[in-house]
Order: C-alpha cells, then structure tokens, then sequence
C-alpha cells in the first residue's frame, strides 16, 4: 500500500509528459489550433461585454432621458416652486432643476456653430426660463416620457414642453451600434467555436495517427484504455486551456483599448466590462470542457 502512492504520482507524471510530448507532434497545427481557440475565446468574452454595455447605455439613457419645460414669461417665483413641487411629486421624475433665462440662452448658444455665435449679438441668442425635468429610468420609456409631457403640458403657466428628450438620443444610438455588434460577435464565435472543436479533434487524430505503434505497444503490456487515451485528453485539455486562456487575456486588454476610445468619443461615461476574476477561471474550464470532448470525439473516431 506504500507503494502505490508514489506509483501513482510516477504515472500521473508521465501521462502528463505524454500529453505535452503529444504537442510537438505536429507543431504548426497544434498553433493553429491554439491560436483559433484564443480567436473564438476572446469573440465570446467580447459579445458578453458588448451585451452588459448595451444594458447599461440603455440605463444610462434612461436616467438622462429629460423634458424641458419653458415656462411663460409672467409666471411668478412663488409659482415655479409650487411647479417644481407638483412635477418632482411623481413617480416617473427623478429631479426638477429650474434654469433661468440666462442659463437657458448659455445652453442655446452652445448648440450654435462657433462661427455663426461670432457673428451675432449676445442679445439676439433666445432664452426663456423653465424646467429641466429628468425622467426616471425604467418608467415607462418612450410612452412613460410622452405621458409625462402631457401632463406638463396641462400645468397652468407652461409655454412649451421640448420634445424628445435631450440628452438619450445619441445614448440610444450607441447602444443600437453596441447591441449589433454585439450580435456578430456572438454569431462569429458560435460558428469559430464549432469548427475550432473539431480542429482540436483533427489536431488529436493526428497524434494518434503518429503514435499508433506506442499505443499498440502499451496495449501488448496491458495498459488499459484509460491508460492509453489519457495522454490523448491532456493534450487536448492543454490545448484547450491554452487557447481560450489566451483568448480571454486578449478580451480583457481589447476591453481596456475600447474604454479609452470611448472616453475620447463619446461625452459619456460608460465603460466596457471585462470581469478578470471570472473570465479566466471560465475559460479555464471552457478549455478543459473542450479538450475532454474534443479528445473523447477523436478516439471514438479512431476506434470506429
């Protein structure tokens, strides 16, 4: 009985040197297939941070969702509290902020093209003031703000309510852009992954292929099935680890590229998730998952 452990360990450490030995068999197709493993890795790591960043933009757009509310000119400060009042009262309001006309024309004049504002005197810019009324996210989007327009609308002393609402408009854009690309990426990987499995099974029956007389021969001495197949998963366990390892490393550094070119961009700030602690020890057992099947398709070819 003392015996068998460290003749377990002895074997236990040669199945695994004859899985790294089974590598260099045919080196250039054991990179090939390595490398479109880490491709189709890194795409489903991509498609899983693009569709978190279309939720949130989507959020984001919701909660910056907001209704303006030019007031009439003779409404006076006593009333615009109590308007204030009444419209931060409902459920689908975040927040009421009162701007002046001295604010409200600052903001006009930015929308103007710099060589046009250059041209006019100030007092030519319009300003009136109002509210700017932000809409809560998840109450109701595009029928919840339209519903929220017209009761501001019926309020006494309302002049106009500016319709849609500033501010979601190039939000939602990018999330459409997000939510597409989004989608070929996982198209994209779906399909590399299916034909990178049965790459690891080719990669595989080429081993098997070169190392036909040693298997024979371990048979001959009794080695069970179990004994001879084992270098076969490790090496498509290793192949499978390896890629998809590599895959996720690359996601998490594209992450980090498309965060800053964001913040170039667009004047929001949202960011692509990446998750380190879960996307390796995902892909770890992805690529363990993947080896044991590739291997258990390959020998079953094999014996067929």
């Amino acid at each position: 009985m003392a015996g068998n452990g460290p003749n377990a360990l002895r074997q236990g450490l040669h199945l695994l040197g004859q899985g790294f030995k089974g590598l260099t068999v045919s080196p250039g197709q054991t990179v090939a297939c390595v490398l479109s493993l880490a491709v189709a890795g890194c795409l489903v790591v991509l498609s899983a941070s693009f569709g978190s960043l279309t939720v949130d933009v989507l959020d984001r757009a919701g909660r910056s969702a907001k209704v303006l509310v030019y007031l009439k000119d003779e409404v006076p400060a006593e009333r615009v509290q109590d308007l204030m009042t009444r419209v931060g009262a409902r459920s689908d309001v975040e927040a009421v902020e009162y701007l002046t006309r001295e604010q409200d024309r600052a903001h006009n004049a930015d929308l103007l093209p710099r060589d046009v504002m250059a041209t006019l005197p100030a007092e030519a810019v319009p300003g009136q003031h109002g509210l700017e009324v932000t809409f809560r996210a998840g109450a109701g989007g595009t029928a919840g703000i339209g519903a929220l327009a017209s009761f501001l609308k019926a309020l006494e002393g309302v002049d106009v309510v500016a319709e849609p609402p500033v501010g979601s408009g190039r939000l939602r854009a990018l999330a459409a852009a997000v939510g597409f690309l989004r989608t070929v990426l996982m198209m994209l990987a779906a399909l590399l992954l299916v034909g990178t499995l049965f790459f690891v099974v080719g990669t595989l029956t080429r081993t098997m292929e070169r190392r036909k007389d040693e298997m024979n021969i371990l048979r001959l001495l009794g080695a069970t099935d179990a004994f001879v197949r084992a270098p076969i998963v490790i090496q498509g366990v290793l192949q499978g680890v390896a890629g998809l390892a590599l895959g996720s490393i690359a996601a998490i550094l594209v992450s980090g590229a498309v965060n800053a070119w964001l913040s170039v961009e667009f004047d929001v700030a949202v960011r692509l998730p990446a998750w380190p602690g879960r996307v390796l020890p995902l892909a770890v057992a992805g690529g363990l998952l993947l080896g044991v099947a590739g291997a258990f398709i390959a020998t079953a070819r094999r014996e067929a």
